[in-house]
């Protein structure tokens, strides 16, 4: 009988063990909690059922079930909009195989694999199938080696694959990128994420999003390895781990941070928790740091609950926030920086308060939120950490050895670009085609990799619209020459041609498909096959009828797409769930493809139609519209050197719940292009300027001023040139210097 006994303990054991094995999430608590947040998003996503969800119907293992559900429970908003079950299962496939035929694979948590391997997305870039095309080139690079030579194999092979070369915000996806050999830090960073995830190496980005001593930013990667993140600069292979150009910056930076896909807990500084993801802090293993305390009190002097503390730092002539850090029961929050001059600004509603610290000889400040509105200019002379004594730096032997490998790689990389169309090819097909050939072989040149692409769709216009063929590939962003499919364009131009025309109205605002920085899609067609015939039919002589139909339509769940790329205009007419600047992006997208030209404002970003020979606002039923008429606002200077330029001397910023909104102007726009005056909301308003005398020192001012309907203002623009006591009244607050503001008639 002891026999039976022993024999059913060892089948019931053997049972239990495969049973757990089976399971992907072994963390009981951390299953139930990924089952609650994906009941919630197969409501939030019912619209797309069926693109989603049915591949649950597919004979899965529990491990692939698991997979989807986690990815699915905190995916970004754009994410179900755009991609379906099949995509997001083929990917999980590939994590599961990495995991099962790398030497590491085993070793790596359950924890680590499901926020740092498992994820497609890394950051904010447009999703592909770079897993499943570039696994065994990946696989078969890092074959035999530990995890460690696998993460610097796999650097080399990303900078035989991409250089550096900045471009637009929008992030392409990894494939792009690789199709033009080239990307800003953030889509080199995306990239060698991507490849390192490819090989079952958790991986995250990593990025300073404004740099201290410098108006500009930058992105690299962590890698994992037996309990510890290491560092090392994407597609920038060095000789060693833990080093980059980028180290010494880094050591005087006020924040280095990432984002953890999932409800993670890891042991590392969370800044914030959120309900698909949480930030983290990174900067200590950077840079010397502090923990600073911020304490919002009413004008009682009550603690205030549920206040925002923004931690801002002076970059692109604005104070940038950092970290946006929620206050507890008293009124408390507190971040970790490095030791430099930070703004803290508290808000709740529309009141607010804000004062400059010094981090290095500050504990504890107190801010009293009140109405604070009042027109006045205030000089802030901002100090960013000092340099510290560099660290060492690997053997001049090291480091000539792999400047002879990266010379090999740039060889590698340029007979890749070198097999692209030639110049004089480029030109014999220029001559031919019938339209001014300088202007062919611009858009060739600059199409990159994606050459085959801009020739196929010229070659299949037909005569008659070759003219506006060109004029569409003139008006879209470099990038979209570089990653845009023939049928894409192809879609654009041949719906747009019942509208067509040469002004300059109908190319930059019906024909461009271009909106903000989305990615482009076949939209034109989707809107003509799926809008209501009643609306295509009335909506052009009634534009505000599209109003009506975004209020009936479509829900907005900002908070759910935390990724901050933005859903195309097909998937929020297929999801019909958005974030606030997709739906402006869809509205403008829907305008167009009736013919009506439409756009973002440049500044506010509020969608705009032009109707009876002016630009009309859109706001939607969420949304409180300001009233109707508006204020004037010109801007002038004195200052010849510099010329003053927008996000490099000087912003402005309009009041709005709290905190003052950065007018969105094209970065480094001389204050001599804005020749008209600026057409702005009544309101509350404020400009910063800034001038770097040196990479450890900033003067900056900021003056506040209010805007009135019907008002015309002017505002000198001007530079503190040096710490001289400006005419007028001045009176010292600690580090701040005040001054009575002369009115404006």
């Amino acid at each position: 009988m002891k026999y039976f006994h022993l024999a059913l303990i060892i089948i019931l054991s053997v049972m239990g063990s495969g049973c757990y094995h089976d399971h992907l999430i072994k963390d009981k608590e951390y299953r139930e909690k990924v089952d609650i947040s994906f009941s919630q998003v197969e409501r939030l996503a019912q619209n797309r059922n069926e693109q989603l969800f049915s591949v649950f119907d597919d004979n899965l293992s529990p491990e692939q079930t698991e997979a989807l559900k986690f990815l699915y429970a905190f995916m970004p908003l754009n994410d179900l909009a755009e991609h379906s079950g099949g995509f997001f299962l083929a990917n999980i496939n590939m994590s599961l195989r990495a995991r099962e035929e790398t030497p590491w694979g085993e070793s790596i948590p359950e924890d680590i694999f499901l926020h740092f391997v498992l994820p497609v997305r890394v950051n904010n870039e447009n999703l592909d199938s770079f897993r499943i095309i570039c696994y065994d080139e990946i696989m078969g690079r890092v074959e035999g080696k530990t995890l460690m030579d696998a993460a610097l194999e796999i650097n080399h092979w990303c900078h035989e694959k991409v250089t550096y070369q900045p471009s637009d915000s929008r992030t392409s996806a990894p494939l792009s990128t690789m199709l033009s050999a080239r990307g800003r830090c953030g889509e080199e960073s995306t990239f060698t994420v991507a490849a390192l995830r490819t090989a079952g190496i958790p991986a995250r980005q990593v990025y300073t999003p404004r740099w201290a001593h410098s108006d500009d930013n930058h992105a690299w990667v962590e890698i994992w390895n037996d309990g510890k993140w290491y560092y090392m600069g994407a597609c920038e292979p060095e000789p060693v781990i833990d080093r980059g150009w980028f180290t010494e910056p880094a050591r005087r930076a006020m924040l280095v941070h990432t984002k953890a896909f999932g409800a993670y807990e890891g042991n590392e500084i969370i800044i914030n928790h959120h309900d698909k993801y949480s930030e983290i802090n990174n900067l200590p293993k950077y840079a010397v740091t502090k923990q600073v305390y911020v304490k919002t009190i009413d004008s009682l002097g009550k603690p205030v609950e549920g206040a925002t503390v923004e931690y801002q730092l002076y970059n692109y002539a604005e104070f940038y926030p950092l970290a946006s850090v929620t206050t507890d029961e008293k009124g408390m929050s507190t971040f970790i920086t490095g030791l430099g001059d930070l703004l803290i600004w508290g808000r709740k509603k529309d009141d607010f308060d804000f004062r400059k610290i010094s981090v290095a000889g500050t504990d504890t400040l107190i801010l009293r939120l009140g109405k604070n509105y009042d027109a006045r200019s205030i000089d802030l002379d901002m100090e960013v950490p000092l340099s510290r004594v560099p660290l060492q730096t690997p053997s001049q032997e090291m480091v000539e050895a792999n400047s002879k490998r990266l010379d090999e790689e740039n060889t590698l990389r340029q007979r890749y670009i070198d097999s692209w169309i030639t110049p004089d090819e480029t030109r014999a097909f220029a001559r031919n085609y019938g339209v001014d050939s300088s202007r062919i072989t611009g858009i060739i040149s600059r199409s990159m990799g994606n050459y085959r692409s801009i020739i196929e769709f010229l070659n299949n216009t037909p005569d008659t619209l070759k003219e506006t063929a060109v004029s569409l590939l003139e008006v879209i962003a470099e990038k979209d020459l570089r990653d845009t499919r023939e049928n894409v364009l192809y879609d654009h131009l041949i719906f747009s041609v019942p509208f067509c025309s040469e002004e300059s109205m109908f190319i930059q605002y019906v024909l461009n498909p271009r909106v903000s920085n989305e990615i482009l899609t076949l939209w034109r067609s989707w809107f003509f096959r799926s809008l209501p015939e009643e609306l295509k039919v009335n909506a052009p002589d009634t534009p505000f009828l599209i109003t009506d139909w975004f209020n009936d339509s479509i829900t907005i769940a900002d908070d759910e797409n935390y990724s901050k790329t933005a859903l195309t205009p097909i998937g929020v007419s297929k999801l019909k769930v958005s974030d606030t600047r997709s739906r402006a992006i869809c509205f403008v997208a829907v305008c167009r493809s009736l013919g009506i030209p439409a756009r973002l404002e440049p500044g506010s970003r509020v969608p705009q139609f032009w109707h009876n020979s002016v630009w009309n606002d859109v706001y939607f039923d969420d949304q409180k519209p300001p009233s109707a008429g508006k204020s004037f606002l010109k801007l002038t200077t004195n200052g010849v050197n510099p010329v003053p330029e927008y996000y490099t001397h000087f912003t402005i910023a309009h009041f709005e719940n709290g905190r003052y909104n950065t007018l969105e102007y094209d970065y480094n726009r001389r204050i001599d292009a804005f020749v008209e005056e600026l057409q702005l909301t009544p309101g509350h308003y404020m400009m910063v300027t800034g001038n770097r005398v040196s990479d450890s020192r900033i003067l900056t001012n900021i003056t506040f001023f209010d805007l009135h309907e019907g008002e015309h203002r002017i505002i000198n623009v001007k530079l503190r040139k040096d710490l001289a006591p400006p005419e007028g009244y001045r009176i010292g607050i600690g580090e701040q210097v005040l001054r009575k503001l002369p009115v404006s008639k």
